[in-house]
C-alpha cells in the first residue's frame, strides 16, 4: 500500500486531540456498508446494522455490486457508514411540511438518495453538481431511486442565487483534502499535501460565504467533510457562531463519536467507529437574509393528454407538464418550486413520463423505477443470467406481441424493452449499461 504522507503523519502525532492508533488503522481494510431503499426489497447474508441508520447495514465482504441486478434497480446504495449519520442530523431539524432541500455537491448521489428517502415524497430536493459528467451519474442514481420530487442541476455555487432566501436545508459536503479516504482510496494519499489541505480550507470558506445567502432565516446548514483537518472542519463554522449569524444544532451521540475541538459537530475516527474518516455538524441560521429574492414565478401549463393518462397508474397526486416533446411529472409542491427556479440548467426534472411522437408515446425511462407513477406495461421476469445480459445491452429473440415490456428481477423492475416482430430492442440507456459480464 502507498505509504501515508510524512507531513500528515507528523501532524497527527503532534495533535493530542486525535484518537490513539489512527495511523495504524489507516493501513487496515475499510468496511463495506450499504443503505437499503425503504420502499424496495433486497437482503444480504451475514450483515449487521449501522447504529445510526434505520436502513444501513455492514457487509461481511464487498460483493461485486456491478453484477447484482438489484443494485441497478435502486434497491440499495453502497454508502460509507459515517455518511449515513446524515439521517440522524435531519431528524433533529424543525422543518415545514414541505421543506426545500439543496444538496450542493451531490454526485454521485449517496447523500441525495438519503435525502430523497427522508423527504418521503414531501417538499423538494434540488441536487446540484458542478461537474457535468458527474452530474449525469447523479441523475442516473436519483432516477433509479424513484422519487418524483427530485430535480438535478449543474452549477457553480455562485450561479445559484436564484435560490436566495428559499432553502430550508443546505447540505454542503465540502471538497476537502480527503484524509478520511486514505484507507479506501490509495490515490488520495499521493494527492495529499499540506499546501493542498490549506487550499481546500480557503475554497471551503469561499463556498460557504457564497451559499450562506441561499438559506432562509431559520434554515439549516449541514456541513460535512471526509478529512481530519480542523481547518477544514470546525474552524470553517466558528465565524458564523462568533458573528451570531448562526447557532449550533445539538446532534445525537453514538458510541465512538468524538465531539470536535469546539463542540460543534462530531468526528468519526475509524479506530473508534466502524467507518471511514468523517466530520459532520449542523448550524441554524438566525440572521435575516440580506438578499430579497424577487424571482418571478414562471407560468407552466399543466395537464396530460387523455390518451397518455389512460396508459398510467398512480397512487399519489401528480401534476404533469410538457416541454417540447417530453412529458414530465412531479408533486404539486415540486412543480411549484421548479417554476420559481426554471432558469437553472437541469439534467433531471421530476419524472420523465413520456416522449411524444406523431401518433404514439414512448415511455420515459424514469418509469422503470418510479415508486408511485407507472406505465401499464406487461412484465417479463428474468433470471440472473438474463438480467445481466439485459443490463449489458444485449437483445434476444423472443416471441411476444409487439409493444413495450418491463423487465424484472426478483420482482424488482430493472429495465425496459420494445418488442418488434420476432426480436426486441433493448432500451436500457447506453451510458448505464454494464460494460463487461462476469466470466
Amino acid at each position: 500500500m502507498t505509504p501515508l504522507p510524512q507531513a500528515f503523519i507528523e501532524r497527527i502525532r503532534q495533535d493530542t486531540f486525535v484518537a490513539d492508533k489512527l495511523l495504524e488503522v489507516l493501513d487496515t481494510a475499510a468496511p463495506t456498508s450499504v443503505r437499503m431503499h425503504p420502499e424496495r426489497v433486497a437482503s444480504f447474508e451475514n450483515s449487521s446494522k449501522v447504529p445510526w441508520s434505520s436502513t444501513g447495514v455492514y457487509l461481511s465482504e464487498r460483493p461485486a455490486f456491478t453484477y447484482d441486478p438489484l443494485f441497478h434497480a435502486g434497491a440499495y446504495y453502497p454508502q460509507e457508514a459515517g455518511s449515513m449519520y446524515l439521517e440522524q442530523v435531519l431528524k433533529q431539524l424543525e422543518l415545514p411540511e414541505h421543506p426545500v432541500v439543496l444538496d450542493l455537491s451531490a454526485a454521485p448521489g449517496g447523500k441525495s438518495t438519503l435525502l430523497a428517502s427522508f423527504l418521503d415524497h414531501k417538499g423538494v430536493l434540488l441536487a446540484n453538481e458542478i461537474n457535468r459528467s458527474r452530474a449525469y451519474i447523479l441523475s442516473e442514481n436519483l432516477s433509479k431511486w424513484g422519487y418524483s420530487n427530485v430535480f438535478v442541476c449543474n452549477h457553480k455555487p455562485e450561479e445559484l442565487h436564484v435560490l436566495d432566501g428559499q432553502v430550508d436545508v443546505l447540505v454542503v459536503d465540502a471538497p476537502c483534502s480527503g484524509e478520511g479516504m486514505f484507507r479506501k482510496d490509495p490515490q488520495s494519499r499521493t494527492e495529499w499535501s499540506t499546501a493542498n489541505a490549506a487550499g481546500c480550507a480557503l475554497r471551503q470558506t469561499a463556498i460557504l460565504e457564497e451559499v450562506w445567502p441561499l438559506l432562509k432565516e431559520g434554515g439549516y446548514l449541514l456541513y460535512s467533510t471526509c478529512t481530519f483537518n480542523p481547518a477544514e472542519n470546525e474552524q470553517q463554522l466558528l465565524p458564523y457562531l462568533r458573528q451570531q449569524s448562526a447557532q449550533k444544532v445539538l446532534l445525537p451521540h453514538f458510541e465512538g463519536l468524538q465531539p470536535d475541538r469546539n463542540d460543534i459537530g462530531y468526528y468519526f475516527f475509524p479506530n473508534h467507529v466502524k467507518s471511514e474518516g468523517f466530520y459532520i455538524a449542523a448550524l441554524q441560521k438566525i440572521s435575516p437574509s440580506k438578499s430579497k429574492n424577487k424571482t418571478a414565478k414562471n407560468q407552466i401549463n399543466t395537464g396530460i393528454p387523455k390518451d397518455l393518462s389512460a396508459l398510467l397508474n398512480t397512487s399519489k397526486d401528480f401534476l404533469f407538464w410538457q416541454e417540447d416533446d417530453v412529458v414530465l411529472a412531479s408533486t404539486p409542491f415540486g412543480l411549484d418550486f421548479y417554476a420559481r427556479i426554471k432558469s437553472l440548467k437541469f439534467l433531471k426534472k421530476g419524472l420523465h413520463v413520456a416522449t411524444a411522437h406523431k401518433k404514439s408515446w414512448t415511455p420515459g425511462y424514469d418509469m422503470v423505477y418510479s415508486l408511485s407513477l407507472r406505465w401499464q406495461l406487461p412484465e417479463k421476469a428474468l433470471d440472473l443470467s438474463e438480467a445481466l445480459q439485459m443490463l449489458n445491452g444485449q437483445s434476444q429473440q423472443w416471441e411476444a406481441p409487439a409493444g413495450f415490456y418491463l423487465l424484472t428481477y426478483a420482482e424488482q423492475p430493472i429495465a425496459m424493452i420494445k418488442q418488434i416482430g420476432q426480436r426486441f430492442n433493448n432500451l436500457h440507456p447506453t451510458e448505464w449499461r454494464i460494460r463487461h459480464l462476469p466470466k
